[in-house]
């Protein structure tokens, strides 16, 4: 399903966001299938920024 909405997204010439990134595996599954974004627990924890 990822790869699928991210071709479509691509071949539209927009960019895609993965959310809820939780893993290292799956930052790395998202990098092999050329997603361009990624937001979640893998790259930071949620802080508050007041």
């Amino acid at each position: 399903m990822v790869s699928a909405i991210n071709n479509i997204a691509h071949s539209l010439g927009m960019q895609t966001i993965a959310e809820f990134v939780e893993t290292e595996g799956t930052l790395d599954r998202l990098r092999e299938m050329g997603v361009d974004y990624a937001q979640g627990h893998a790259l930071g924890r949620p802080f508050y920024f007041s």
